[in-house]
């Protein structure tokens, strides 16, 4: 059995299985990802720190030409699969960015205990479970972006999570809202989004669904608050503003 520890036989520090296991579930990592939430000390010595998982094999640099990117290395996949933890296949280049916004707000929520058992969408893939296929009205089968259990109030509560980037024509978003409006597995469906004009046409899209419940269901939050803080971010309900941290208080 391959034992965590680097190449000299040391045992891996918290810190470094940490981040190991967040890139072994999300598929990739970047610099920033890591010196927020997984390095120590000073920038010199963060980056140092990076350096000796690059030399262990732990990490990676992806080949893309779009930023500082790792993945797992030889040594990190060997670990992974010892440890038995979540281990997807990154998504393609293009997809980098996407997933990195979704899954570091994830982790910064699981990291003040507001959330648990997050799956971002290749994880949701790989587990083929059923329970999470949602389907629209053509019985076309997709996932969400993302689903966690967030904290609300004494109990945690299933929430779907769509990242909306470059955003989807109105009968598209018809589609996928219809394919929510079937299920009550998800408590909140929360459209993360980058502009205005993308939350008003997702808003259009709800009309003539004819299910309350479901308008009731659906949260929006601007993609610079999920970046900044997606604790305080504030999110807009049908009827109300709120947050992550105000439903785990509430």
């Amino acid at each position: 059995m391959i034992k965590p520890v680097f190449k000299n036989g040391k045992n891996l520090s918290p810190n470094t299985e940490a981040a190991l296991k967040y890139v072994a579930k999300v598929g990739l990592m970047t610099k920033d990802v890591w010196l927020q939430n997984f390095a120590h000390g000073k920038k010199r010595w963060s980056n140092w720190q990076l350096k000796i998982l690059l030399d262990n094999e732990l990490l990676k640099i992806h080949n893309c030409s779009l930023g500082d990117f790792y993945v797992l290395g030889v040594q990190g996949v060997k670990i992974s699969k010892t440890l038995n933890w979540p281990l997807v296949d990154p998504v393609t280049p293009a997809q980098f960015r996407h997933d990195e916004v979704v899954a570091h707000g994830l982790l910064k929520l699981e990291q003040k205990e507001i959330c648990r058992n997050w799956m971002i969408e290749k994880e949701i893939k790989d587990k083929r479970d059923g329970k999470f296929i949602i389907q629209d009205q053509g019985n076309l089968v997709r996932h969400p972006d993302a689903i966690f259990e967030a904290k609300m109030g004494k109990r945690f509560l299933q929430v779907a999570l769509e990242y909306e980037r470059n955003g989807k024509t109105v009968p598209r978003y018809r589609k996928i809202l219809w394919s929510y409006n079937k299920t009550n597995r998800f408590s909140m469906v929360l459209f993360i989004v980058e502009n205005e004009t993308l939350k008003k046409r997702i808003k259009y899209s709800l009309k003539n669904l004819g299910r309350v419940g479901l308008i009731e269901r659906i949260g929006f939050v601007d993609v610079t608050e999920w970046q900044q803080n997606p604790i305080s971010a504030v999110i807009e309900l049908a009827t109300v503003k709120t947050s992550f941290e105000k439903l785990k208080a509430s």
